[in-house]
């Protein structure tokens, strides 16, 4: 009886498999930094775009998408959490392969790959902007300065940071990053309430572009914001690993935390795209700290300074997922390749059975566990595979991250805009 109550937790009251254990000592997170971790997690680069996303829909219609946006992520954010606690899955992919099967695993790595990579093609397409419009405070505005050029040696800077394969260092820059949204919203807000109260707007905009719209008519216009809008919720596949850390992670403290997040950052970024949209007006652009360039605020000096510095560390975060999609990828093709050349070799004398296949056999487990699963199966191609996998691990660590560099820049050089790259984005 003692022994039943001591393992007596909710989490076995309700059958969830956690991982690590419900009172494990390496849950230290609470609900407090819990909540605060994901929403800085979510609040990014696809905020300077959101002014756009209401110039193009109204301040009415903007508003409505951004709460459907929001409400949206938030019951699919609790969803994959519970869909977590009932597999035992610690991932994304790993919640995909035991509901859907092993395809579904390579289906969410190739959409994680592809919706990264339009990220970073972004984000780029946002450090040019940026850092050319700081050099422009020094440099005289007769000197023409190539915006490649100085993207160039941005991603020559941060090439140390693109190799690593933990960014440990970089754990506190969503906080430097959410700092800096919130000293732009403020300014944006108090901007935008100037313009209200003196009935004229801040930038330089002629009468009829100072029109405020509401709601738009055009259905173009909303098919190309709303990608804007979904996008600038991005973190979903963050709330795994803050479930993972949290404290006594009981259903209703799981959704308190998503809650939590989800709410807070929306609120912040509604007053940002509404702030953006009534400074800006009918020119605003696809990065509102271009329609800043002319102005002295020091709250938009230190905001665009520190979306610039947080932009460059936030590379190399997304980064290291990106290039761990490519790799599982073309990890699983190679296993996927020698698994069907032993079976069709073998399946005239081996009657391996389905049920002895583990339900959920992750690819990052203690070390017990790889030793055992591998002393079962010594004579599977499968294993020579990952041998050979982790032979040439640093060639292809190597060429997966300049490869991903390259063609994002590439993309990026070329792309009109950063609301397009967003746009892009958030189709997937």
């Amino acid at each position: 009886q003692e022994m039943k109550m001591a393992t007596d937790t909710p989490s076995t009251r309700t059958g969830d498999i956690l991982d690590p254990d419900f009172e494990s000592p390496n849950r230290e997170a609470n609900v407090f930094s819990s909540t605060f971790n994901l929403a800085a997690t979510i609040v990014g680069g696809g905020v300077l775009s959101l002014p756009l996303a209401f110039e193009r829909c109204g301040i009415i219609l903007g508003s409505i998408l951004m709460v459907i946006a929001a409400i949206v992520t938030e019951r699919s954010m609790y969803l994959l959490c519970l869909c977590a606690r009932m597999t035992g899955a610690t991932s994304y992919g790993e919640v995909g392969k035991v509901a859907f099967g092993k395809s579904m695993e390579y289906f969410v790595s190739i959409l994680l790959f592809v919706i990264l990579d339009f990220a970073l093609v972004a984000y780029m397409v946002l450090l040019q902007d940026i850092w050319t419009s700081v050099l422009y405070l020094w440099i005289p505005e007769e000197q023409d300065i190539d915006k490649t050029m100085v993207l160039l040696v941005i991603l020559v800077i941060m090439s140390p940071f693109f190799v690593q394969d933990t960014l440990y260092a970089l754990r506190f820059n969503c906080y430097v990053s959410f700092a800096s949204v919130s000293i732009l919203c403020l300014a944006l807000c108090h901007s935008a309430f100037i313009a209200i109260i003196s009935a004229e707007p801040l930038a330089s905009v002629s009468e009829e572009e100072a029109v405020l719209k509401l709601w738009s008519d055009s259905a173009d216009d909303v098919l190309f914001a709303f990608p804007i809008i979904t996008l600038s919720f991005l973190g979903i596949f963050n709330v795994l690993p803050i479930q993972n850390s949290l404290r006594q992670p009981t259903r209703s403290r799981t959704q308190l935390v998503v809650d939590g997040a989800i709410g807070s950052s929306c609120v912040l970024m509604l007053l940002f795209g509404l702030g953006g949209y009534v400074y800006a007006r009918d020119k605003t652009d696809g990065n509102i700290l271009n329609n800043l360039s002319e102005s002295g605020d020091l709250f938009f000096l230190l905001g665009r300074l520190g979306c610039g510095v947080t932009i460059m560390l936030a590379m190399a975060m997304i980064l290291l997922p990106c290039r761990s999609s490519l790799v599982e990828v073309l990890n699983m093709l190679s296993q996927e390749s020698s698994t069907d050349k032993y079976e069709t070799g073998t399946q005239a004398s081996s009657h391996v059975t389905g049920e002895e296949t583990p339900l959920l056999a992750s690819e990052i487990g203690d070390d017990d566990q790889r030793t055992s699963f591998s002393t079962a199966s010594t004579a599977h191609p499968v294993h020579e595979e990952s041998k050979l996998m982790d032979k040439y691990h640093w060639w292809i660590h190597y060429s997966c991250t300049f490869g991903i560099i390259f063609f994002t820049y590439v993309i990026a050089i070329h792309v009109p805009g950063v609301a397009v790259g967003w746009s892009l984005c958030g189709s997937f």
